[in-house]
Formats: C-alpha cells, structure tokens, sequence
C-alpha cells in the first residue's frame, strides 16, 4: 500500500503521469493551432474575393465619373437594359428590353445647328447597327426599323435627383454584394468539407468572417456615396460655367415579338445542359428570361454576365471547382459565350440541386428552393425556414420537408431575406410553366 508520504515521494521525483500531461496538452494546442490555421485560411480566401471586388468596383466607379462628368446620369448596363459607349464616349446606345425599345444619343457639339445633330444621330444609329457584335443589331433583324424613330433633344442635367438615382445604383450594387459574400461562404465550406473536420466547419469561424466582409462592403459603400457626392459637385461647378450641354436622342420602338425569337435560339443549349445535368430545360428558358430577356451580352452592376447571369466569384468559381476541376473564376469573355453561359449556369444549378439542397426530399419544393438559392444562396434559403435564423441547410430540410410544396412556396414568399428574391421566385416559377407549355 502506498503512503501519503511514499506517494508525494513519487509524484516530486518521477511524476508517471508527466507524459500523460505533456500529450493532453499537444492535443489541445494542436486543436487551437488547427482552429487558427483554419480562420487564417478562410480569412485569406474570402480575401481573395474581397481584392477581385474592390478592384472592379474602383474601375467601375472610375468610368462611371466620367460618364457623370459628360452625359449627367451616369447610367450604365443593368441585365434587361444595355448601355454601351463608343470609344470617346460621345455617343451612347441604350438597348431596353423591358420597355422593348432602343435609344442612339450624341452629345450635341457647341454651336451645332440641330439639323446638323439629328443628321449625326441617325448616322450614329447605322454605324451601331453595322457594328459586329452590337446588341443593338442582335436585337433588330432589319435596319429598317431605324425608319421609324423619332429624334428628341435634351439637356444635360446633373440634377439633385440625377444624383439620387445615381446614388441608388450603388446601394443597389451593395445589397447584392452582401448576398455574393453569403455565396462565397458556402462554396468555401462545401470546398473545405471534404478536407476539414465537420466540428471546424460548425465553429463561427466563417460567420465572423461572413461578417466582417459585409461590414467592409458597408464601409465601402459609404465612401463610394461621398466619392459620387463630390463627383456631381465637381461638374455642377463646372457646368455653371459653360454654356448649357444637350444630347440627342434618337428612340426606336423594338419589334414586338422580339422576346420569343430571341428564346428561340438558346433552346438547344438549354435542352442539351438539361439532359447533360439533370435539369428541366423549361427552368433553364426560365432563368434566361428573367435574367438577361436572351440577351448574351446582359451585364450587370454586381457584375454578372451573359444570359444566364454568372457571377464570376461565385457561381462561375463554383462551377470551375466542381465540374472543371480548376479553383479559379470565370472571365467575362468567357461568360459572354452563349453556350459556355448556359453551360455554366444549368451546371450551377445542379449543385444546388443535387448538392447544397439534396436534403430536401420533394422535388417540387426542392426546384422552388433551387429557384430562390440561384439569386440569394442556399444560406438564405434556410434563414426562411430555421426559427433561429440559422444558415443551415440539413436543419432547415427538416421542416421542409414536413410540408407541402405550396406551403413551401409561401414561406419563402413570406420569409426570404431580401423582397429581389421573392420576385424573382415568383417570377421564374410562372415562366416555367409557359416554357413547359411551349415545349408540350
């Protein structure tokens, strides 16, 4: 038997649970150095996104001062409405394909007479329509239609509600950043899954960083604002000095069945990924149509591109990871490939469906998950279901799953994070039904 006395004997000479502590100890500080390792890598991922960001929106705000500084609005493409500058930014083409119309504006040279500016305007029309490539001339079959504009003088105007509207592109630009940011969390973790232990992915590690992301791109905003603010100071300055600057316009009115012949062109890619990728063909007609009207050069401000609307970082990475074994974003060149678009963009959708959202066992409520998660991401998709506002898919399926499509459909109808994805829900689900009945 061992005495007190023998016992501490031992423990100050030759303690044999040394070793013991000593492992304890690399256990836990191996854990903690995997943990920091960890948030280092996620930090320095999302950085990678956060650099690619910064560096298009300083180009863009950049361009966009000098289209401030010359045409007063600073309008620039958006997916259903075109914008696109001649070189020496003197004439502008607007092609709207919501309000199914197409504007050639010139800026009006000082004491040019205005049959000399119309005269200039209708030329710059056809030297647009002869233009390979151009938008304008990919949605009017015949130049004849030019015969039936109508030109239209205006003023330059660097208005305070120029500026406003001005202003709301970029709030615009922020509120679907924040949602890009929320996407770049889940590729990252559904990456990291299959390489880091399910106990790091569950810590907070990439909520902190979602986090302080989104408080950058708010941050940003802010200075963005202020940097347009003194923009409109500066030409209102210089305006006030000059005589008034006019534009003219000349406005054609777009052939009315525009829209279906443009459909008709990206059938076969669209029936093609869908067997390819296990897709309705009549969801992927969807998608184009509420995101670019079957436009192959639709551009918007997040940036996204082509007909399908990629987002280089997000979907387009997505897909180069998963399907092109590449890790590394798409190029707009790229994008702007029609076939490699809807390649692209029905290949994104079978993540979602078979990947992010396989959980969901109803195919009915998983296409109307699926429809939301391609503009806001699966994150947010759960955020509708989870009462605790958690981004968890797996937890969300659970109650998704105990109900019915329809009460499904009307959940995310009611609780989705942003009301663009509520339109865009519905949206693209009542399209469905008229690319199935076309397709019957």
């Amino acid at each position: 038997m061992l005495t007190g006395t023998v016992w501490a004997g031992t423990v100050q000479a030759d303690n044999p649970f040394d070793e013991l502590d000593s492992e304890v100890t690399a256990v836990y500080s191996s854990a903690q150095t995997e943990q920091e390792e960890y948030l280092q890598f996620v930090l320095a991922y999302m950085n990678e996104y956060e650099n690619w960001r910064s560096q298009y929106l300083r180009e863009y705000d950049a361009y966009r001062a000098q289209i401030i500084e010359k045409w007063g609005d600073g309008l620039v493409s958006e997916p259903l409405v075109t914008v696109d500058y001649s070189r020496d930014q003197k004439t502008r083409t607007v092609v709207d394909l919501e309000r199914n119309e197409a504007i050639v504006a010139v800026l009006v040279e000082p004491n040019m007479l205005p049959e000399e500016a119309e005269k200039a305007v209708k030329q710059a029309a056809k030297t647009v329509m002869g233009e390979s490539g151009s938008t304008l001339a990919s949605v009017v079959e015949s130049p004849k239609v030019l015969e039936s504009g109508s030109v239209v003088m205006v003023e330059v105007n660097y208005s305070n509600v120029t500026e406003t509207a001005a202003k709301k592109v970029i709030q615009a630009q922020t509120r679907t950043q924040l949602q890009e940011i929320e996407k770049e969390s889940e590729a990252l973790v559904a990456q990291l899954g299959a390489t880091v232990s399910t106990d790091l992915i569950d810590t907070p590690v990439v909520a902190s960083a979602i986090e302080k992301k989104k408080v950058q791109l708010l941050q940003q905003e802010q200075l963005r604002i202020k940097k347009l603010e003194k923009t409109y100071q500066i030409v209102r300055q210089q305006a006030a000095k000059q005589p008034p600057k006019t534009v003219m316009e000349y406005r054609i009115k777009l052939p009315a069945n525009g829209i279906g012949k443009r459909a008709a062109k990206y059938v076969g890619f669209a029936e093609q990924e869908s067997q390819r990728f296990d897709i309705p063909a009549a969801l992927v007609m969807a998608i184009m149509h509420s995101e670019s009207s079957f436009n192959p050069k639709a551009k918007s401000p997040i940036p996204a591109y082509g007909l399908m609307q990629i987002v280089p970082t997000t979907a387009g990475r997505d897909v180069n990871v998963r399907i092109r074994r590449k890790d590394e974003p798409m190029s707009p060149a790229e994008l702007y490939v029609a076939d490699v678009n809807v390649e692209t963009g029905t290949a994104y959708l079978n993540i979602l469906d078979k990947s992010y959202l396989k959980a969901i066992t109803n195919d009915e409520s998983r296409l109307y998950c699926t429809i939301a998660a391609y503009n806001t991401g699966a994150g947010n998709v759960a955020k509708a279901f989870n009462p605790d506002g958690s981004r968890k898919i797996y937890k969300a399926a659970k109650i998704i799953n105990s109900m019915t499509p329809q009460q499904v459909y009307d959940k995310l109808m009611a609780d989705l994070p942003y009301d663009e994805t509520k339109h865009y829900l519905k949206k693209v689900s009542t399209r469905i039904r008229l690319y199935e009945k076309h397709s019957a």
